[in-house]
Parts: C-alpha cells; sequence; structure tokens
C-alpha cells in the first residue's frame, strides 16, 4: 500500500506540469497584434511593406525575363550574315523585329555605320543605359524596404518597452514579472517582424541585381562581336 502511494504521488507530480504547459500556446500572431494602438500601427505598416516588396520582386522578376528571353539564339550569326552581305536595311529590319534590348542595341550601332567608331560605341553604350534603366524602374523602392522594415520593428520596440516600464513605474501592490515580461515579448516582437520582412527583400534586390548584371555582361559581349564584325576586313 505504501508503495502504491508514493507511485500516485510521483505521477501526480510529473504529469502536473506538463497539464499546465499543455494550456500554454505560443502564438505568434497573437503577440504581433497584442500591443497598444501605434504597436498595432507599426505592425500592420511593417507588414504592408513585406506585400509590397514580394509585388515588387515579382512584377521585375517576370519583366526582366520576359524582356531578356525574347532574343533568337542565332542572334549574332543571322547579323553576321547580313552585315556580310551587305543587307544592312535588312539588318536594321531584323533587329526591329526582335523588339529585345540586344535588338534595340545592335540597331542603333547599325544605324551607325559608316560612322566613326566613337559613334557607334557611344550610340550602342546610350541605348544600353536605356535598357537597363528600363529593368531598374521601380528596383530604388524594393531597395528602401530592407532599410525602413528593421528601424520601424526597432521604434515599434523601443516604444513597447517605454510603455512597459511606465506601466511598471505606476503599478501598486506586489510586483509580477509577468507585468513585465509581457511587455517585453511584446516589443521585441516588433523587431522579429521589421527583420522577417527586410531579410527576404534584401534577398530579393540582390537577386533581381544579379540579372541585370547578367544582362549587361550578355550586352557587352554582344556589342564587343559587332564591332569586331564591322572590324573584320571582308
Amino acid at each position: 500500500m505504501l508503495l502504491t502511494e508514493l507511485t500516485q504521488i510521483l505521477f501526480a507530480q510529473i504529469t502536473a506540469p506538463v497539464a499546465a504547459t499543455d494550456d500554454l500556446e505560443f502564438s505568434f500572431w497573437k503577440i504581433m497584434f497584442h500591443g497598444g494602438a501605434f504597436a498595432k500601427i507599426v505592425m500592420v505598416t511593417v507588414l504592408l511593406l513585406g506585400v509590397f516588396s514580394v509585388y515588387l520582386f515579382f512584377e521585375r522578376f517576370f519583366f526582366i525575363k520576359r524582356l531578356t528571353s525574347k532574343t533568337d539564339s542565332n542572334f549574332m550569326d543571322n547579323i553576321e550574315d547580313f552585315i556580310k552581305e551587305g543587307r544592312i536595311e535588312s539588318a536594321a529590319d531584323y533587329c526591329k523585329r526582335q523588339n529585345s534590348p540586344e535588338g534595340r542595341i545592335l540597331e542603333k550601332g547599325i544605324s551607325r555605320l559608316g560612322r566613326p567608331v566613337s559613334d557607334i560605341v557611344s550610340a550602342m553604350e546610350a541605348q544600353a543605359q536605356v535598357e537597363v534603366a528600363n529593368m531598374e524602374k521601380n528596383l530604388n523602392l524594393l531597395a528602401v524596404v530592407p532599410s525602413i522594415a528593421p528601424m520601424l520593428g526597432l521604434l515599434g520596440t523601443v516604444i513597447g518597452m517605454i510603455i512597459a516600464f511606465f506601466n511598471l513605474s505606476h503599478a501598486t501592490g506586489s510586483f509580477s514579472p509577468k507585468t513585465l515580461s509581457e511587455g517585453i515579448y511584446t516589443a521585441l516582437g516588433q523587431t522579429a517582424v521589421g527583420l522577417a520582412v527586410a531579410i527576404p527583400a534584401n534577398f530579393f534586390y540582390n537577386l533581381l541585381l544579379t540579372r541585370i548584371d547578367k544582362f549587361v555582361l550578355r550586352a557587352q559581349n554582344m556589342s564587343g562581336e559587332f564591332l569586331d564584325l564591322i572590324n573584320k576586313p571582308l
């Protein structure tokens, strides 16, 4: 009997904390919107910035992909054939039909044939800058999100900490750690959300820059091939 009673007491002591922890459910969503009106405004603003960055990324990503995938795989070979045959007008029309950044760049170069090489290079470089600027449209807005989102989160955290300590300083009666800890984890949730938005936005921005840099390199190589072609003795 004594052994049975001891077993029941130990079992009760073991299972009691488990039952208490089962009632405690961690919900980051509740923490995000647990603070006052200011904290909720900051949280909604940061989340809207996150949605905005995702929209900008996909809009720019598919725009750049659509532009850079229009060029014919045999584009330079066909241009070389036109140039060797002396069909300059046909080469220019072929570039127009491509309706691609590479086609527009080479069209500028072909339209300057017969002029000094420096004029041809300047025209192609100017058109390349126009194409890059077109790809980078609104990209500066995406670059702002990784800077603003953590700062807004930090602002929400600082204000939340101030409010938590203010409420603690005016609390009467016995001190409860729950009063302070609840304000602290609510405030820290602001910074966590700010970082959660800033990190993907920064990744999106650099990914788009990488694709644009690849286009610039390809355009430079194409321009070099074209200059070698027109300077090659027939």
